[in-house]
């Protein structure tokens, strides 16, 4: 075996390695909690690490058939990420009910001076 194959071989070993003590540490993230944004951000993790295995994989053998399964990967990760921060920040703000408007749309002469 050249010296070549050898140092490739010890690289990808070792990239395997990380992706998977990421992808451990993401899914701990999501089993542990305790807040939705937390387990939010523990399956990012986890899709951006499937978008780097196979984005590797895709390297390792010269091969751009999974370009497809990135892009909906990635979309799906973005279109979630947001629809999560929405719902969490529409669950978080007081209703509007019995306040009144305090905007300079809406504020009268006296509210605003």
């Amino acid at each position: 075996m050249s010296t070549a194959v050898v140092v490739m071989a010890i690289g990808i070993a070792l990239v395997l390695a990380l992706l998977g003590a990421t992808l451990a540490l993401a899914v701990f993230r999501i089993v542990r909690g305790p807040t939705i944004l937390d387990r939010m951000i523990g399956s990012d993790m986890v899709l951006t690490t499937a978008l780097v295995v196979i984005g590797a994989a895709m390297v390792i053998r010269q091969d751009l058939t999974g370009v497809p399964v990135l892009v909906v990967i990635a979309a799906t990760s973005v279109f979630a990420t947001v629809a999560v921060a929405r719902a969490v920040t529409s669950s978080s703000e007081p209703s509007d009910e019995g306040r009144a408007a305090t905007t300079p749309e809406h504020a009268t002469e006296e509210e605003r001076s």
